[in-house]
């Protein structure tokens, strides 16, 4: 049976059709070959055919396109949380695209012991050392970066959500500086010598045994705030779960020539497995004279307006906003099921310099016509893998790693886009932004942690197909 009326669908809508009469699931896209006798056997292993508003056996016919209009435009998040980030940043470097862009952090200092240390009654106080390691550079490395470490004079909270333009208070003179040239390759290690008068303090207060909380530590210190240089040209990020010690260094007796260390870091794993840590990432940007000097929040920027670009940032909640106006029409001639949908992206790589480079993987959160980022019991609803369907859980979210060879990002939509076809999903929209790992599988992480740690960044390409997505589906006849 030839399918009637495709041109209903659109214009520019590219349809090839096969005849074929079989259940409606994904399962078929991928067996219409197989013959009717081996297809009667395994009916009963497709779902309902009423769950797509079928009656059992309905002839159907199936259609492939990769015309259907995708809308672009770029979105300024109306908030970015920062909170408790696995990455802290700090540093500033200007980009002709998105402005200059300045971060700093700001967190706790924690004790991991979990019994007392006895330092002795003869231990002598030595020096306070902050050690960093940093896995992440980007901007101009060349020329010498600066960075100062404050000592916070506002307490933070484990519980608060700080976002990227939070600020708390510290003190004006630093406890120490740092002057070093950020390694390409991004990984480098930092060695800040801080203020004796602040050791000698952390010290006598370490020394008593009782004292070695942090409660006690955090009434005495209440943070450190990392502070970048007026002309840096670099943002470093330390990993804030294993890359931040702060070290009170001791001697066992005056005359010890051998210095022990009490160390003090920025994350603790607790014995239940939950983290202990406090703190935020500051990143603002001056977008002064570039393409998104006006953006607003939640106030889209078509990609008509913009030479047909649309803009991506890290830390600073820029995303590009997709949506498929006409998806509907696809159910113009009868009930219809989405058997396989792909979503192609291409960044325009000629907006790379040495330094700044895209992000190597991507997501898409789900957003309507509000352009807010949906959640669900906290957690941003990241698009699922296409086996678990709906992201109403945080089960296997989809991380999309840029293809060095098709020089692009995959994402597959199939069960998001019948969701919203059948009307079980209202958010309709998706809205792309970078991701630091490809490893979200952990149930009971919030992503937010994940989200939001670089200030990596990309261009969205204009040219025919640089956005592109494939879909087959299956309509059954009336």
């Amino acid at each position: 049976m030839i399918h009637p009326n495709v041109s209903t669908l659109s214009k520019k809508t590219t349809i090839s059709q096969k005849r074929t009469t079989t259940c409606t699931t994904t399962w078929l896209a991928k067996n219409l070959a197989i013959g009717v006798v081996l297809l009667t056997t395994l009916l009963v292993a497709c779902d309902p055919p009423k769950d797509i508003g079928l009656t059992p056996l309905a002839p159907v016919g199936t259609f492939y396109t990769d015309t259907l209009t995708v809308r672009t435009s770029t979105v300024l998040a109306d908030s970015v949380r920062t909170s408790n980030p696995d990455i802290l940043l700090v540093g500033k470097y200007k980009d002709p695209l998105f402005g200059e862009i300045t971060a700093s952090s700001h967190f706790w200092v924690n004790t991991p012991a979990t019994t007392a240390v006895e330092l002795g009654s003869t231990a002598r106080y030595d020096s306070l050392v902050l050690l960093m390691g940093y896995a992440y550079a980007y901007g101009d490395t060349l020329p010498n970066q600066k960075l100062a470490v404050h000592r916070i004079t506002e307490d933070l909270s484990r519980t608060t959500t700080y976002y990227n333009t939070s600020k708390v208070a510290y003190e004006a003179t630093p406890l120490g500086e740092k002057t070093f040239q950020a390694r390409p390759g991004s990984v480098g290690a930092l060695r800040v010598r801080l203020s004796d008068n602040l050791g000698s303090e952390l010290f006598t207060l370490l020394s008593t045994p009782a004292n070695q909380t942090n409660d006690k530590i955090h009434s005495l210190l209440k943070g450190l705030a990392l502070v970048p240089g007026e002309n840096n040209t670099a943002i470093i990020g330390v990993p804030g779960t294993n890359g931040v010690l702060l070290q009170v260094y001791y001697r066992s007796s005056p005359t010890d020539t051998v210095t022990k260390a009490y160390s003090l870091a920025a994350h603790i794993n607790q014995a239940s497995g939950a983290t202990y840590r406090a703190g935020f990432n500051r990143v603002v940007a001056d977008r002064t004279g570039t393409p998104l000097e006006g953006i607003k929040p939640l106030q889209p920027i078509p990609a008509a307006t913009t030479n047909g670009y649309t803009y991506v940032q890290d830390a600073l909640g820029i995303m590009t906003k997709i949506e498929i106006p006409y998806l509907n029409k696809l159910r113009a001639n009868g009930p219809t099921a989405i058997n396989r949908a792909q979503l192609t992206i291409k960044p325009d790589l000629s907006f790379n310099r040495q330094g700044i480079t895209i992000p190597p993987y991507m997501v898409l959160l789900e957003t309507d016509s509000t352009n807010l980022i949906k959640r669900n019991s906290g957690y941003e609803l990241i698009i699922n893998t296409d086996e678990f369907g709906q992201s109403t859980s945080p089960v296997s979210p989809q991380v999309s790693t840029y293809n060095i060879n098709t020089k692009d990002y995959t994402f597959f939509l199939t069960t998001q886009l019948q969701a919203i076809l059948s009307g079980t999903k209202k958010n309709n929209s998706f809205l792309m932004t970078p991701i630091y790992t490809n490893a979200l599988g952990q149930q009971g992480t919030r992503f937010e942690s994940q989200l939001n740690n670089r200030v990596s960044r990309l261009v969205v390409g204009n040219k025919p197909g640089d956005v592109k997505l494939i879909v087959f589906y299956t309509v059954a006849k009336e």
